[in-house]
């Protein structure tokens, strides 16, 4: 059950204020006494600043020992003790964190890794590397309390609503996805082949470690359409296409058994959510050795029916036309009769992945709610960020069978025609 949350009356807050005025000057003078860190750096300006600056201090350690440079460690720890010291001067003007009564967490957060920072100096000052990375994996959980409350901004993953922010995390009310945070810090994945140099048509294993932006392993996903990694695996000419579930061995680590159909150069676009951060979308190059085919060029082709493995799949769309919500639609037949018995496909009446020619974009789209959950049509709202030609691949699942079915569209500037039933069909 969920605590509740005491809100104080006016005329109190006063008092409130300075009990954690006194607090806070308590907690600034008692830093300033026992660790007294010389500031190399530019002071942090705000309660955003000194969090970011603590996340790359941390990185920039990882970094060196995983490097097994020393020369900038001293220098990042001390850094990494006056930012922390820092963090309670901000406090009054994080509103989020008064509401939520929070000023007692982040000061023990920032009490911690301050500690952490002298003993990390410590270390480094005798050459103990084992401690000092013990100490910077201890700072992980005080850092996720300091950054809940850095001020943020969520948008729709799926681009439901253009222009339209939330200041908490949540669910989209239009797709139900969940909000994602808007900011320029970085998920990364390593992916590493396992038993030597990947080949076509051979079963390899692949090995993915995701890391957040400070270099710090993450463990704390989130379930979103029944899986917690959503791998898509195309090839650059964008011919071949795999929507695959790396299974989770721990640690922020996944492994896949997956034999590429031929060789060249490939994007695994890693589709995954943090806690608190939203959907993240990671894409990583790779090469399959071998003789690679010509490429294969893409052509429009969504004004015409596609038969795969034996269904006849129809594709109607509104206007294509960037930063714009579009309408698509996937009709489904079987020997001339409608598909009325979909099967949900990872708790959804079909999936659908756009990505664009120069793989810069992609999109992840799931059916709107009114769709239709058994066929024979299955409707998706899309909003592409820029023009371009893109391969669409929606997927559908009946009697335990998945269906893939690719599409190439193009978004333009102009808006073709409308037809009469209000869709528009491709040049």
């Amino acid at each position: 059950m969920k605590p509740r949350t005491r809100r104080a009356h006016p005329a109190a807050l006063p008092c409130i204020g300075s009990a954690i005025a006194i607090a806070v000057a308590l907690f600034v003078g008692a830093s300033a006494d026992a660790h007294p860190f010389d500031s190399p750096n530019a002071d942090p300006r705000s309660y955003a600043e000194a969090v970011h600056g603590i996340r790359d201090e941390l990185r920039a350690v990882r970094q060196s020992l995983d490097s097994g440079a020393d020369s900038d460690l001293e220098r990042c720890t001390t850094q990494l003790g006056t930012l922390a010291a820092a963090v309670p001067t901000f406090l009054w003007t994080l509103k989020g964190a008064l509401a939520d009564s929070a000023a007692g967490p982040i000061l023990r957060a920032s009490t911690d890794v301050a500690a952490a920072a002298r003993a990390m100096r410590l270390a480094v000052q005798s050459r103990d590397r084992i401690t000092l990375a013990a100490l910077t994996s201890q700072c992980v959980e005080p850092l996720a309390v300091l950054d809940l409350y850095v001020p943020k901004q969520y948008v729709c993953s799926m681009h439901c609503e253009p222009g339209h922010t939330y200041d908490r995390p949540g669910s989209c009310p239009v797709c139900g996805m969940h909000l994602q945070l808007v900011t320029n810090d970085r998920y990364t994945v390593e992916v590493n082949p396992i038993g030597g140099a990947l080949r076509a048509r051979v079963p390899s294993t692949l090995e993915f470690q995701i890391r957040d932006p400070a270099g710090f392993e993450v463990d704390s996903l989130q379930v979103v359409h029944e899986k917690l990694l959503h791998l898509m695996i195309v090839s650059q000419d964008l011919s071949s296409f795999a929507h695959v579930h790396p299974v989770r061995q721990g640690n922020g680590r996944f492994r896949l058994r997956h034999a590429f159909k031929a060789a060249g150069p490939y994007v695994l676009f890693h589709d995954f959510t943090p806690n608190r951060v939203g959907m993240q979308v990671v894409p990583v190059g790779l090469t399959v050795e071998g003789s690679e085919p010509d490429p294969t060029p893409l052509v429009i082709d969504d004004s015409r029916p596609k038969r795969v493995d034996g269904y006849d799949v129809v594709l109607r769309h509104t206007p294509l036309t960037p930063n714009v919500p579009c309408t698509m639609t996937f009709t489904l037949t079987r020997r001339d009769r409608p598909v009325i018995d979909l099967e949900p496909f990872l708790g959804a009446a079909g999936h659908l992945v756009a990505i664009s020619q120069d793989r810069a974009v992609y999109v992840h789209s799931h059916p709107l709610e009114t769709s239709p959950s058994l066929g024979p049509s299955v409707e998706f709202q899309v909003t592409f960020t820029r023009t371009g030609l893109y391969k669409m691949w929606g997927q559908f699942q009946r009697h335990g069978h998945v269906v893939t079915v690719p599409f190439v569209v193009e978004v333009s500037p102009q808006s073709p025609t409308p037809s009469a039933d209000g869709t528009a069909l491709a040049r």
